[in-house]
Parts: C-alpha cells; sequence; structure tokens
C-alpha cells in the first residue's frame, strides 16, 4: 500500500465523469461521447467511489459526462458528496432537464447547474449538431432560475465562435446566470486532427482582455479556464474571487486535482483524455494507494524548469507557471511542456507569431 505521510498533495478537487452516454454528438466532443461504455461503475460503486473522495478529504466535485443526468441515480452519488461535506456542481447540456430532473437536483443540493452554451444559436447548434439544442438549453437555464437553482454557463472556445462572446454575454446576464466559463476547446476525441476549427494563437489576447473587462463590470462572474492566459497583462484579473487579484500558479492535476473516468480510471484531470494518463483504476485499487503511490502524477510532482520545451524553453515564468494547462499542451503539440496559447509578451499566443 502507497505510503499518505509522504505526499503534500490531496485531492480537493475531482472532475468526475460518470458516464459516456450522451443525446448528442458535438463536434469538439473531447471524449466523442455516445455510447456508454461497457461495464460502467454502477451506483453502488460510485457510492463507495464518493466514499473514497471524502476520506481524503475532496471538497469539490463536478460530475460530467457524456451527459450525467443521463445516468440513472447521479443524484445520490451527488448528495452523498453533499453530506460529507463536499461542494457538488453538474455540467448538463441541458436538454434532459425536465420536472423530475430538477426534483433530483433538489435532493443533490448542488451549489450551481453548469449549462453548456457555446455562442449564439447559429454556432451553438453546428457544434452541437442539433438544430434545437440552444432553444433548449436557454429553456433549460430558464426553468432552472425559476426554481432558484444557481446557474452557471461553460463556453468551450473555436475559432468560428469566439466572435460571439459580446452579445452571448449579453443573453446571459439576462437570463440570471451567475458564473460563466470561458475555455479553449482541445484538439481531442471529436476535435482530433481538426486544427482549421481550433481557436486561432493570435486570438487569445483579445479573450483575455474581454474576460478582464468582463469581471470589472461585475453584472456576472466571469472565469478563464485552465487553458487561458498566462500572465499578459491581464492575468491579475482572470481567476479568482470577484475582487480579487490571482494569477496562474501551474497546473493542478494530481497535485489537488483528480479525475475519474466512467469505469473508475483515475487521471490528474478528466482534460487529459488519453490513456496514458491513467494512473489506476478504482475496480483494483482504492482511491488512497493510486494517489498516494510513489511516482504517481510524475509529470507535475516531478517537474522541473528543465522539462519546458519549445515557446515555453527559458521563459522567466517558467518555473512558476509550468507551461500552463498540460492537457491544452499535450493536445496541441505532443509535449505536456510547450504551450502555444500562452499570452505572455513575445510568446505566440501574444500575437507576435
Amino acid at each position: 500500500m502507497a505510503s499518505e505521510p509522504d505526499c503534500n498533495y490531496f485531492p480537493r478537487n475531482c472532475v468526475w465523469e460518470l458516464t459516456l452516454r450522451c443525446n448528442l454528438r458535438c463536434i469538439h466532443c473531447g471524449s466523442s461521447a455516445g455510447r456508454a461504455r461497457d461495464d460502467e461503475l454502477t451506483v453502488g460503486e460510485c457510492l463507495e467511489v464518493a466514499d473514497q473522495l471524502l476520506a481524503l478529504g475532496c471538497q469539490q466535485a463536478t460530475l460530467i459526462g457524456g451527459e450525467v443526468l443521463l445516468f440513472k441515480g447521479w443524484e445520490r452519488v451527488a448528495r452523498r458528496l453533499w453530506d460529507g461535506g463536499c461542494g457538488v456542481n453538474i455540467i448538463t447540456n441541458g436538454l434532459p432537464v425536465d420536472d423530475d430532473q430538477i426534483r433530483r437536483m433538489q435532493h443533490a443540493r448542488l451549489g450551481n447547474v453548469g449549462v453548456s452554451i457555446d455562442g449564439l444559436e447559429d454556432n451553438h447548434n453546428r457544434i452541437r449538431n442539433t438544430k434545437h439544442a440552444f432553444a433548449r438549453a436557454v429553456e433549460a437555464i430558464k426553468r432552472l432560475r425559476r426554481e432558484d437553482i444557481s446557474v452557471g454557463v461553460v463556453t468551450s472556445l473555436l475559432n468560428f465562435n469566439v466572435d460571439d462572446l459580446e452579445p452571448l454575454y449579453e443573453l446571459l446576464v439576462s437570463l440570471d446566470v451567475e458564473i460563466w466559463q470561458l475555455q479553449i476547446a482541445n484538439a481531442m476525441g471529436n476535435l482530433a486532427g481538426k486544427g482549421d476549427m481550433l481557436l486561432d494563437t493570435a486570438k487569445v489576447p483579445q479573450l483575455t482582455r474581454f474576460i478582464a473587462e468582463k469581471r470589472a463590470q461585475g453584472d456576472m462572474l466571469v472565469y478563464a479556464g485552465d487553458d487561458i492566459g498566462y500572465y499578459d497583462e491581464n492575468e491579475l484579473d482572470l481567476r479568482g474571487s470577484p475582487g480579487a487579484l490571482s494569477a496562474w500558479q501551474g497546473c493542478q492535476a494530481g497535485l489537488l486535482v483528480v479525475g475519474i473516468d466512467s469505469v473508475g480510471n483515475v487521471k490528474g484531470c478528466e482534460s487529459l483524455y488519453d490513456d496514458s494518463f491513467i494512473e489506476g483504476n478504482l475496480r483494483q485499487e482504492s482511491l488512497a494507494d493510486i494517489w498516494f503511490r510513489e511516482g504517481a502524477f510524475a509529470y507535475n510532482r516531478e517537474f522541473d524548469a528543465s522539462q519546458l520545451e519549445g515557446a515555453c524553453k527559458g521563459c522567466d515564468k517558467g518555473a512558476l507557471c509550468r507551461a500552463g494547462c498540460r492537457g491544452l499542451c499535450h493536445f496541441a503539440t505532443g509535449s505536456m511542456f510547450n504551450n502555444p496559447f500562452c499570452c505572455y509578451p513575445g510568446q505566440p499566443g501574444a500575437g507576435n507569431s
């Protein structure tokens, strides 16, 4: 059994994919969701995993899919975590939200419900591969707010939807959305090999300016995802609590973050959607044994600035930034330590290449 005392990290945040089953076939889906995996964890097994997360001090869990609401018993898992003192939210495409799911959300005591909206109607429907996706997502938000359920929105950015941000902001404010997270879509899953759709690195400074400006307005809390920014002039205004300055401190996968997939595989983060990042399986070992194993999550726990490559090599922020988001690096360049989307002045994402 691995030794806990030698490890200085704990899984404070967990992103947990309960099922790969989904009712949409989105062009940017990193997990290529659709059909459930064979032999996904049962509700009973999930409850045991929830207890293990609680025992290791998990403070916040995000339950995802596929489409998480298609996992029968998701609310039991969420409530087990909440009863143990862990905050819980979910991310849904909004289509399954009905009176029954509202009751389940209320039982689960969710901190908020995240609804994925990837642009205005035309672009959202294009990304989601159905003409009704946008209307259904908006109706889900209205329904949730009528029930006084806190709503956040998650937007994944591609090259063709980034210009929707300003009008989308106005729409979300009018819908009484409380939190909006922006993130860059990674070249994985359904988006692998489709470089023409990926966000142009030259547009990233425009994105950081937008986030900083909207956070200053204060109509809605806007967050940069972990794959945006890194030490340009807006860095201190991209993350953290309202009114507080916060700077990127490096990828936290395997340090304070853990990812779990629907068959019990454990990774440092669910954005590392590649089998090479699997550290172990919860049907074979406990979460504690996987988490505390010597040599686990070595890409972060044993990081050294000498590993930096490409545009990140020799950067004076390299030891602190650690090349930003591991997933973005890996799927964009094949290296975990080379980030072409960086906004630090002089780097490619700063618009200088």
